[in-house]
């Protein structure tokens, strides 16, 4: 139903009707709540329902778009999650919210936020509110260790390569080791087009990995990793903008 209307809508239209559709959503959380997003300016803090703890943002455009998308709608726990887990990655955490979402539907998990961007502030404070089971870090998910700096993004940061790059990365082996099993429950990944090479040459990693919630930018990206992750032993739904992988 959602597919007729939108091809059926003049794509302006669709899209101010699904955002007061998503306001009407919020309203959960309280009138005050959806005047102080839709309004509001500056810094807002607010416990949202599927939260454990409360969470601090800055009020503007990419930011109501990831509350709504996140805590209202709650995109990020469809499709078929596992029911426990014990070690998360993050990867992309933007003011983190994915961390925030994961901590709270699984209290008994460690999630690992990575964000090498200007939104690591935030990404490092959201989280840091469930204690030791947030490991935070400055850095960004590679296919390989080398020198790379960072190109700041809307609602993320992209990674380039250059001689003298000072951006902190880690690879999949590194976060592996960190893993109190030496697995990944569940990846997320929304890294910014970084996927292309995370998955282009051998992934013997993904035998460590029991769900990938992933959102693939660029043809080549669409095209490809699905048949990577499909190639060794992974089922896949999509989820709005995530392809969810699960064993």
């Amino acid at each position: 139903m959602k597919t007729i209307i939108r091809n059926i809508l003049p794509l302006g239209l669709y899209q101010r009707l699904a955002r007061l559709y998503y306001y009407a959503l919020a309203l959960i959380e309280g009138p005050g709540f959806v005047l102080k997003l839709a309004f509001g300016r500056g810094v807002m803090i607010h416990h949202f329902r599927p939260l454990i703890h409360s969470f601090s943002f800055m009020v503007n455009e990419e930011n109501r778009k990831v509350v709504l998308g996140n805590f209202i709608k709650q995109e990020l726990l469809a499709g078929p999650l596992p029911d426990d887990a014990q070690f998360i990655v993050d990867a992309g955490g933007y003011i983190g919210d994915s961390g925030a979402m994961f901590l709270s539907r699984y209290p008994r998990a460690q999630c690992l936020v990575l964000e090498p961007g200007l939104a690591h502030a935030w990404a490092e404070r959201n989280p840091s509110a469930y204690g030791s089971r947030a490991i935070l870090r400055k850095a960004a998910l590679m296919a390989a260790p080398g020198s790379f700096r960072i190109l700041e993004a809307e609602t993320g940061s992209q990674v380039a390569a250059a001689t003298d790059g000072t951006l902190e990365v880690m690879t999949i082996p590194e976060i592996l080791a960190l893993s109190p099993s030496g697995r990944i429950d569940i990846l997320k990944i929304d890294i910014e087009g970084a996927e292309v090479a995370l998955f282009s040459g051998p992934c013997e990693w993904l035998h460590s990995v029991g769900c990938i919630s992933i959102e693939l930018h660029g043809a080549v990206a669409k095209a490809e990793i699905p048949k990577a992750l499909v190639a060794a032993g992974f089922r896949l739904s999509h989820h709005g903008s995530l392809t969810i992988a699960v064993r």
